[in-house]
């Protein structure tokens, strides 16, 4: 039940699901050069105004080239185009912390109204954009994560990393009889969302599923090659494997591909991560067993709603844990319904 950490070919990451490295000489490069900015307005009727009085202008800082935070912005788009203001979404031009925080800089000298952001990263990197933001009195909304120091933010729409991990213990215990021989992958050991997950899967199935064994921990650094080479020697190491539980959605695929190599596809349950098409096609076809869809679409819409709420002096929720749903092949057609469900749309109350 060692936690090992194999040598791959890139530098560890730390961004959500998608996290990102601290060491920011060693990169991930987009091919953009610049900061890609996309806009949209829409004013379908009358938009929550400043204090100049006039219409919201709100900006996003986000990695659209993701599943999850594509589904995410658009989300928020469709929040602003049902609210009346004006939505610009800025994407970093590298995937490391210091290129997110540094378009977060830029973003706070644009005069928008309120600025959703993902802050990951708690060692400090983002502090100085933190207290730039309530400097100039620029509201701040954080999605996904629920930052140590809530002060920064008008409000916090995340996920329950602590849930997450029992909700996993839990479904495959019942899946399974109580009886699994699991393999997590996950970012790399410093990603605290990951690590809190991982924690309390571990803490679940030895209070409640003591036949649901943690064989092994593998760290893929959102990297397919890496991912691929410590799979493929974590299953020839531990042929006793049967359940491979993913915490990062960037290497499901490349997962499934290495499973179904070593002929064991029948034997092993794969389980990713959000909402990949490909993920959810291979559910379909009953390869994939399922996949834990931590729900963007509420951080995005409520976001922006707690934004509109905000300057139009209403009340709501200053911490919002957004949830998950479980994705397999009972559901994996019409599981969207679910996502949108517990979100507050125009219109509708917040669920408490």
């Amino acid at each position: 039940m060692g936690l090992r950490h194999r040598a791959g070919t890139r530098e560890p990451s730390n961004k959500g699901g998608y996290m990102l490295s601290r060491n920011w000489k060693k990169t991930v490069f987009i091919a953009a050069a610049f900061i890609a900015v996309f806009s949209f307005t829409t004013y379908a009727q009358k938009s929550p105004v400043n204090a100049k009085g006039k219409p919201l202008s709100i900006a996003s800082v986000d990695f659209p080239q993701f599943q999850p935070y594509k589904v995410r912005t658009e989300s928020e788009k469709k929040a602003c185009d049902d609210f009346g203001i004006k939505y610009t979404m800025f994407q970093p031009p590298e995937v490391t912390t210091q290129s997110y925080v540094d378009t977060i800089s830029n973003v706070l000298e644009q005069g928008f109204d309120a600025v959703i952001i993902e802050p990951w990263d708690w060692s400090g990197a983002f502090v100085p954009v933190l207290e730039k933001a309530k400097a100039k009195g620029i509201p701040l909304v954080s999605v996904h994560q629920k930052y140590p120091e809530a002060k920064y933010f008008i409000s916090e729409l995340y996920i329950d990393n602590a849930g997450y991990g029992i909700t996993a213990a839990e479904q495959i215990g019942k899946a399974t009889g109580g009886k699994a021989n699991v393999l997590i992958m996950m970012n790399n050991a410093s990603i605290a969302n990951q690590a809190v997950m991982r924690q309390s899967f571990a803490d679940a199935i030895a209070k409640k599923w003591p036949g649901i064994k943690l064989i092994d921990t593998e760290f893929t650094n959102v990297d397919p090659i890496t991912a691929s080479n410590v799979l493929a020697s974590a299953l020839k190491a531990y042929p006793e494997i049967d359940t491979a539980l993913w915490l990062e959605g960037a290497t499901v695929t490349t997962g499934l591909d290495v499973v179904k190599e070593a002929g064991v596809i029948d034997k092993v349950k794969v389980i990713g991560i959000d909402d990949p098409p490909d993920v959810i096609a291979s559910i379909g076809k009953g390869e994939a067993w399922g996949s834990f869809v931590q729900n963007f679409w509420k951080q995005g819409y409520e976001a922006v709603r707690n934004i509109t709420d905000f300057y139009n002096k209403a009340s709501f929720p200053k911490e919002t844990d957004c949830g998950i749903v479980l994705v397999t092949k009972a559901n994996w057609q019409n599981y969207l319904p679910s996502m949108w469900a517990p979100v507050a749309i125009k219109g509708k109350a917040y669920k408490k």
